[in-house]
Protein backbone atom coordinates (compact mmCIF):
# COMPACT_ATOMS: atom_id res chain seq x y z
CA UNK A 1 0.00 0.00 0.00
CA UNK A 2 1.59 2.96 -1.16
CA UNK A 3 2.10 6.48 1.33
CA UNK A 4 -0.85 8.24 -0.20
CA UNK A 5 -3.21 5.22 0.34
CA UNK A 6 -4.45 6.77 3.64
CA UNK A 7 -4.95 10.18 2.70
CA UNK A 8 -6.97 8.81 -0.41
CA UNK A 9 -9.59 6.68 1.50
CA UNK A 10 -10.24 9.29 3.91
CA UNK A 11 -10.92 11.64 1.09
CA UNK A 12 -13.08 8.91 -0.46
CA UNK A 13 -15.35 8.72 2.81
CA UNK A 14 -15.54 12.23 3.42
CA UNK A 15 -17.78 12.19 0.02
CA UNK A 16 -20.03 9.63 1.22
CA UNK A 17 -22.76 11.84 2.49
CA UNK A 18 -22.60 14.03 -0.56
CA UNK A 19 -23.54 10.14 -2.77
CA UNK A 20 -26.42 10.18 -0.68
CA UNK A 21 -27.28 13.52 -1.23
CA UNK A 22 -26.79 13.41 -4.94
CA UNK A 23 -28.95 10.33 -5.13
CA UNK A 24 -32.05 12.56 -3.54
CA UNK A 25 -30.88 15.43 -5.89
CA UNK A 26 -31.69 13.23 -8.83
CA UNK A 27 -34.94 12.53 -7.41
CA UNK A 28 -35.93 15.92 -6.96
CA UNK A 29 -34.12 16.25 -10.66
CA UNK A 30 -36.92 14.55 -12.01
CA UNK A 31 -39.72 16.42 -10.19
CA UNK A 32 -38.13 19.57 -11.29
CA UNK A 33 -38.69 18.48 -15.08
CA UNK A 34 -42.63 17.41 -14.24
CA UNK A 35 -42.88 20.53 -12.78
CA UNK A 36 -41.30 22.12 -15.57
CA UNK A 37 -43.35 20.55 -18.09
CA UNK A 38 -46.93 21.21 -16.23
CA UNK A 39 -45.69 24.92 -16.19
CA UNK A 40 -44.72 25.02 -19.80
CA UNK A 41 -48.19 23.56 -20.68
CA UNK A 42 -50.53 25.28 -18.34
CA UNK A 43 -48.41 28.73 -18.33
CA UNK A 44 -47.33 29.13 -21.93
CA UNK A 45 -48.73 32.85 -22.07
CA UNK A 46 -47.39 33.75 -18.48
CA UNK A 47 -45.08 37.10 -18.13
CA UNK A 48 -42.30 36.91 -20.19
CA UNK A 49 -39.80 38.13 -17.31
CA UNK A 50 -41.16 35.34 -15.30
CA UNK A 51 -41.21 32.76 -17.69
CA UNK A 52 -37.66 33.65 -18.78
CA UNK A 53 -36.28 34.30 -15.42
CA UNK A 54 -38.01 30.18 -14.86
CA UNK A 55 -36.17 28.74 -17.85
CA UNK A 56 -32.96 30.25 -17.06
CA UNK A 57 -32.89 28.52 -13.72
CA UNK A 58 -34.19 25.35 -15.30
CA UNK A 59 -31.23 25.60 -17.50
CA UNK A 60 -28.84 25.83 -14.80
CA UNK A 61 -30.52 23.66 -12.63
CA UNK A 62 -29.93 20.82 -15.57
CA UNK A 63 -26.25 21.81 -15.50
CA UNK A 64 -26.02 21.65 -12.10
CA UNK A 65 -27.07 18.06 -12.73
CA UNK A 66 -24.64 17.36 -15.16
CA UNK A 67 -21.74 18.74 -13.08
CA UNK A 68 -22.34 16.76 -9.57
CA UNK A 69 -23.06 13.88 -12.16
CA UNK A 70 -19.51 14.44 -14.05
CA UNK A 71 -17.92 15.00 -10.03
CA UNK A 72 -19.32 11.76 -8.71
CA UNK A 73 -18.27 9.45 -11.61
CA UNK A 74 -14.68 10.52 -11.27
CA UNK A 75 -15.09 9.97 -7.48
CA UNK A 76 -16.47 6.77 -7.68
CA UNK A 77 -15.63 5.50 -11.07
CA UNK A 78 -12.59 6.74 -12.99
CA UNK A 79 -10.57 7.54 -9.86
CA UNK A 80 -11.72 3.84 -8.15
CA UNK A 81 -8.60 2.78 -6.09
CA UNK A 82 -6.34 5.31 -8.03
CA UNK A 83 -4.14 7.43 -5.48
CA UNK A 84 -2.62 9.77 -8.06
CA UNK A 85 -1.76 13.09 -6.70
CA UNK A 86 -4.18 14.42 -9.74
CA UNK A 87 -7.43 12.01 -8.58
CA UNK A 88 -6.71 13.77 -5.07
CA UNK A 89 -7.59 17.43 -6.60
CA UNK A 90 -10.76 18.28 -6.97
CA UNK A 91 -12.07 18.37 -10.21
CA UNK A 92 -13.52 21.45 -12.17
CA UNK A 93 -16.89 20.18 -11.71
CA UNK A 94 -16.98 20.57 -8.27
CA UNK A 95 -16.12 24.13 -8.53
CA UNK A 96 -19.13 25.12 -11.29
CA UNK A 97 -21.31 22.95 -9.05
CA UNK A 98 -20.86 25.29 -6.42
CA UNK A 99 -21.15 28.28 -8.55
CA UNK A 100 -24.31 27.43 -9.95
CA UNK A 101 -25.84 26.04 -6.67
CA UNK A 102 -24.95 29.93 -5.28
CA UNK A 103 -26.82 31.48 -8.80
CA UNK A 104 -30.18 29.17 -8.49
CA UNK A 105 -30.83 30.18 -4.75
CA UNK A 106 -29.92 33.42 -4.97
CA UNK A 107 -32.34 34.00 -7.96
CA UNK A 108 -35.69 31.66 -6.33
CA UNK A 109 -34.62 33.76 -3.10
CA UNK A 110 -35.17 36.75 -5.01
CA UNK A 111 -38.25 36.06 -6.71
CA UNK A 112 -39.52 35.35 -3.38
CA UNK A 113 -38.60 38.72 -2.03
CA UNK A 114 -40.64 39.70 -4.90
CA UNK A 115 -43.59 37.71 -3.76
CA UNK A 116 -42.80 39.25 -0.28
CA UNK A 117 -43.34 42.63 -1.21
CA UNK A 118 -46.50 42.03 -3.28
CA UNK A 119 -48.20 40.13 -0.44
CA UNK A 120 -46.86 42.56 2.32
CA UNK A 121 -48.28 45.52 -0.10
CA UNK A 122 -44.32 47.22 -0.39
CA UNK A 123 -42.90 46.27 2.99
CA UNK A 124 -39.44 47.79 1.31
CA UNK A 125 -37.68 47.18 4.64
CA UNK A 126 -38.67 43.81 4.60
CA UNK A 127 -38.37 42.71 1.15
CA UNK A 128 -34.98 44.52 1.36
CA UNK A 129 -33.59 42.55 4.10
CA UNK A 130 -34.53 39.44 2.05
CA UNK A 131 -32.78 40.47 -1.07
CA UNK A 132 -29.78 41.76 0.96
CA UNK A 133 -29.17 38.88 3.01
CA UNK A 134 -29.97 36.96 -0.54
CA UNK A 135 -26.89 38.62 -2.29
CA UNK A 136 -24.98 38.27 1.18
CA UNK A 137 -25.64 34.60 0.89
CA UNK A 138 -24.23 34.78 -2.67
CA UNK A 139 -21.50 36.52 -2.56
CA UNK A 140 -19.91 34.13 0.65
CA UNK A 141 -21.08 31.02 -2.07
CA UNK A 142 -18.08 32.52 -4.35
CA UNK A 143 -15.96 32.83 -1.56
CA UNK A 144 -16.20 29.36 -1.14
CA UNK A 145 -15.73 28.58 -4.46
CA UNK A 146 -12.88 30.87 -5.34
CA UNK A 147 -11.35 29.31 -1.98
CA UNK A 148 -11.72 25.94 -2.92
CA UNK A 149 -10.72 26.77 -6.86
CA UNK A 150 -7.19 28.04 -5.77
CA UNK A 151 -6.59 24.85 -3.58
CA UNK A 152 -8.40 22.32 -5.18
CA UNK A 153 -8.00 20.20 -1.68
CA UNK A 154 -11.05 18.38 -0.22
CA UNK A 155 -9.39 19.31 3.10
CA UNK A 156 -9.56 23.19 2.30
CA UNK A 157 -12.88 22.31 1.25
CA UNK A 158 -14.30 21.02 3.98
CA UNK A 159 -12.79 23.14 6.52
CA UNK A 160 -13.85 26.23 4.70
CA UNK A 161 -14.47 29.49 7.22
CA UNK A 162 -16.70 30.66 4.43
CA UNK A 163 -18.62 27.85 5.26
CA UNK A 164 -20.68 28.62 8.30
CA UNK A 165 -21.25 32.06 7.35
CA UNK A 166 -22.54 31.09 4.33
CA UNK A 167 -24.91 28.43 5.63
CA UNK A 168 -26.22 30.94 8.82
CA UNK A 169 -26.96 33.41 5.25
CA UNK A 170 -29.00 30.73 4.37
CA UNK A 171 -31.20 29.99 7.05
CA UNK A 172 -31.46 33.60 8.04
CA UNK A 173 -33.09 34.12 4.21
CA UNK A 174 -35.21 31.05 4.51
CA UNK A 175 -37.20 32.05 7.27
CA UNK A 176 -37.46 35.48 6.70
CA UNK A 177 -38.97 34.43 3.17
CA UNK A 178 -41.24 31.55 5.32
CA UNK A 179 -42.07 34.01 8.50
CA UNK A 180 -43.18 37.05 6.06
CA UNK A 181 -46.00 34.35 4.03
CA UNK A 182 -46.83 33.33 7.34
CA UNK A 183 -47.59 36.67 8.55
CA UNK A 184 -49.11 38.20 5.74
CA UNK A 185 -50.71 35.35 4.70
CA UNK A 186 -52.49 33.85 8.07
CA UNK A 187 -56.08 33.36 8.18
CA UNK A 188 -58.11 36.70 8.83
CA UNK A 189 -56.14 39.40 8.48
CA UNK A 190 -57.48 42.35 7.06
CA UNK A 191 -61.12 41.02 7.02
CA UNK A 192 -60.13 37.79 5.02
CA UNK A 193 -62.33 34.64 7.20
CA UNK A 194 -60.59 31.31 8.06
CA UNK A 195 -63.11 30.00 5.49
CA UNK A 196 -61.16 31.32 2.40
CA UNK A 197 -60.18 27.97 1.02
CA UNK A 198 -58.07 29.47 -1.73
CA UNK A 199 -56.05 31.87 0.58
CA UNK A 200 -55.23 28.82 2.74
CA UNK A 201 -54.22 27.00 -0.19
CA UNK A 202 -51.70 29.46 -1.10
CA UNK A 203 -50.47 29.74 2.25
CA UNK A 204 -49.96 25.81 3.30
CA UNK A 205 -48.39 25.83 -0.15
CA UNK A 206 -46.31 28.43 0.17
CA UNK A 207 -45.43 27.19 4.17
CA UNK A 208 -44.74 23.63 2.70
CA UNK A 209 -42.12 24.56 0.50
CA UNK A 210 -40.61 26.96 2.71
CA UNK A 211 -40.47 25.44 5.62
CA UNK A 212 -38.45 22.55 3.68
CA UNK A 213 -36.11 24.83 1.84
CA UNK A 214 -34.97 26.46 5.81
CA UNK A 215 -35.33 22.77 7.28
CA UNK A 216 -32.68 21.78 4.70
CA UNK A 217 -30.77 24.79 5.33
CA UNK A 218 -30.85 24.52 8.94
CA UNK A 219 -29.38 20.99 9.37
CA UNK A 220 -27.05 22.33 7.25
CA UNK A 221 -25.84 24.64 9.43
CA UNK A 222 -25.80 22.62 12.30
CA UNK A 223 -24.29 19.70 11.22
CA UNK A 224 -20.79 22.38 11.14
CA UNK A 225 -21.63 22.27 14.92
CA UNK A 226 -21.05 18.78 15.32
CA UNK A 227 -17.92 17.25 16.20
CA UNK A 228 -16.88 14.37 13.62
CA UNK A 229 -19.79 14.89 11.49
CA UNK A 230 -18.88 17.92 10.05
CA UNK A 231 -18.29 15.99 6.48
CA UNK A 232 -22.05 15.31 6.16
CA UNK A 233 -22.79 18.59 5.34
CA UNK A 234 -22.48 17.52 1.93
CA UNK A 235 -25.73 15.58 2.28
CA UNK A 236 -27.99 18.60 2.71
CA UNK A 237 -25.34 21.27 0.36
CA UNK A 238 -26.17 18.84 -2.15
CA UNK A 239 -30.52 19.17 -1.88
CA UNK A 240 -30.47 22.85 -0.97
CA UNK A 241 -30.59 24.98 -4.39
CA UNK A 242 -32.71 21.63 -5.86
CA UNK A 243 -35.40 22.26 -2.99
CA UNK A 244 -35.07 25.98 -3.55
CA UNK A 245 -35.96 25.52 -7.36
CA UNK A 246 -38.69 22.64 -6.97
CA UNK A 247 -40.16 25.44 -4.43
CA UNK A 248 -40.18 27.96 -6.92
CA UNK A 249 -41.90 25.63 -9.48
CA UNK A 250 -44.41 24.02 -7.06
CA UNK A 251 -45.96 27.98 -5.68
CA UNK A 252 -46.35 29.23 -9.42
CA UNK A 253 -47.87 25.76 -10.59
CA UNK A 254 -49.99 26.31 -7.62
CA UNK A 255 -51.80 29.53 -9.07
CA UNK A 256 -54.34 26.94 -11.44
CA UNK A 257 -55.90 25.36 -8.49
CA UNK A 258 -56.14 28.32 -6.31
CA UNK A 259 -57.55 30.10 -9.42
CA UNK A 260 -59.40 27.63 -9.90
CA UNK A 261 -61.53 28.38 -6.56
CA UNK A 262 -61.53 31.99 -7.24
CA UNK A 263 -64.57 31.40 -9.88
CA UNK A 264 -66.76 30.48 -6.88
CA UNK A 265 -65.42 32.75 -4.38
CA UNK A 266 -63.33 36.11 -4.36
CA UNK A 267 -62.75 37.16 -0.63
CA UNK A 268 -60.82 41.05 -0.37
CA UNK A 269 -57.43 41.39 0.21
CA UNK A 270 -55.89 44.59 -0.35
CA UNK A 271 -52.49 43.36 -0.90
CA UNK A 272 -52.65 40.33 -3.42
CA UNK A 273 -54.57 41.05 -6.65
CA UNK A 274 -57.58 38.47 -7.13
CA UNK A 275 -57.82 38.29 -11.29
CA UNK A 276 -60.24 35.86 -12.95
CA UNK A 277 -59.86 34.37 -16.17
CA UNK A 278 -62.07 32.14 -18.26
CA UNK A 279 -60.56 29.19 -20.07
CA UNK A 280 -60.32 31.48 -23.16
CA UNK A 281 -57.76 33.33 -21.72
CA UNK A 282 -54.91 33.44 -21.10
CA UNK A 283 -53.43 33.19 -17.75
CA UNK A 284 -52.66 36.22 -15.62
CA UNK A 285 -49.27 37.21 -15.63
CA UNK A 286 -48.67 37.26 -11.85
CA UNK A 287 -46.82 35.00 -9.90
Amino acid sequence: MSDAAPAYYAYVRGWGPGVIGYIFALWLSGLTVGQMVFYLKVYANDHKGIKAAVVFVFVLDMVHTYCTSALFWRLLVSCRRNTSHECLLLPQEMFAGIFLSSTITVIVQCFYAYRVCIISDKNWKLTGAVVVTALGQYGLGLAVMVSTAVSRSAIVFFTCPFDIPYSAASVVCDVLISGSCLFYLRPGRNGVQHSSNHLQRLLVVTLQMGVLTSLVAIVWFMLYFIQGVRYWTGFPAAILCKSHFNSMLVVLNARKSIRNQLKDHVPSLSTISMNIVSKSSTEPSEP
